[in-house]
């Protein structure tokens, strides 16, 4: 048997050797095999845990292809790590849940494909990745992942010139895979304090984002304006107004002619006078699965909370001839409160 596997997009890497991978991003191998008389391609999918390397699951015959006319088979071991992982783990309410949560940046589980033919099921071809949670635009896209490919829009560099002063941040850091001996794959994740002086104090709390590179992107506001909404549920049937007393002697009341009210909250913010490189970086929110915001507070602590929102407006025009401009964003609350009342 002679399988094999190369990928479509010169610079990208499918073999043994454990590498790196966006999830987000198309990694097509083609597969070939030079016995005329191969029909069908399979691959066993392993999932090895991160941490230690352990066996997780196996999925024999995971992936089933046909051998068309031309003797080869295409398949994007993207796609297949996607339907294959899990995507519930914005489970966050502080900073250092973010910084514990090493498993949003960086797959908790390495995918091993063993990939063999139905005339030969006994010598396996290897793939081993291991997905980066993010995926980069056409624009950005370079085809070799390394420990040094940048997994946020700005390097660590911006933090102290933004209004982050005083607060903590989420920080990780790829390993080496080519020098880690004890199967331990994790990120570096740290919680990074910004020394706070007289200009990079935020007035109105952080903005905190998973990056479509797969990292956190944090920023400080300037400006908020906050709004409360209040809204009634349920229809009664009521009159002019009712009794305290059913047998007499009572005191007229105003019956309810709802059963229930809901409260939400809007927020309003905007960070002043960016950078062109700042405007450009910030405007990726719009592609965040997950936003949080983060109260103002005296003394900032990486146990504060934070809370999920659901973003509705972001907005970042760059203006060339001024290279710069001021960013805001529209943010509601995703929980609600209710109240029964008759």
């Amino acid at each position: 048997m002679s399988l094999q596997i190369t990928p479509q997009i010169s610079g990208q890497q499918a073999n043994s050797t454990l590498s790196y991978s966006f999830l987000q991003e198309p990694l097509k191998v083609h597969i070939t095999d030079s016995d005329a008389d191969v029909t069908t391609i399979y691959g066993d999918v392993t999932r090895l845990s991160t941490e230690d390397g352990s066996v997780e699951s196996t999925n024999a015959i995971y992936i089933h292809r046909d051998v068309a006319s031309l003797g080869s088979v295409v398949i994007d071991l993207s796609k297949v790590m996607r339907q294959m992982h899990d995507y519930n783990t914005y489970q966050y309410g502080s900073v250092l849940d973010i910084v514990n949560g090493w498993d949003s940046v960086v797959s908790k589980y390495i995918y091993k494909f063993e990939f063999y033919t139905n005339e030969d099921n006994t010598n396996k071809v290897e793939v081993l990745k291991l997905p980066i949670i993010g995926g980069r635009s056409f624009d950005t896209f370079v085809p070799s992942v390394t420990y040094q490919t940048p997994i946020q829009e700005l390097t660590s560099s911006y933090l102290q010139d933004v209004k982050l002063g005083g607060y903590q941040i989420p920080t990780f850091t790829l390993k080496q895979i080519s020098s880690v001996s004890d199967d331990d794959y994790r990120p570096t994740s740290t919680t990074t304090s910004i020394t706070a002086n007289s200009y990079n104090v935020p007035c109105e709390g952080v903005v905190y984002w998973k990056s479509k590179r797969g990292g956190w992107m944090s920023w400080g506001i300037d400006l908020k304006t906050e709004n409360k909404s209040h809204q009634t549920v349920g229809s009664l049937d009521v009159g002019m107004f009712e009794s305290t007393s059913y047998s007499g002697g009572g005191n007229i009341y105003a019956q309810a002619d709802y059963t229930g009210t809901t409260s939400g909250l809007t927020l309003n913010l905007k960070s002043l006078s960016l950078t062109k490189d700042e405007l450009l970086a910030v405007s990726e929110i719009v592609g965040s699965p997950a936003v949080y915001y983060r109260r103002k507070e005296n003394a900032p602590s990486s146990s504060d909370r934070i809370e999920l929102m659901r973003m509705t407006l972001a907005s970042a025009p760059i203006r060339t001839h001024i290279m710069g401009g001021d960013f805001s964003i529209s943010l509601s609350r995703i929980s609600t409160t209710e109240y029964k009342i008759k």
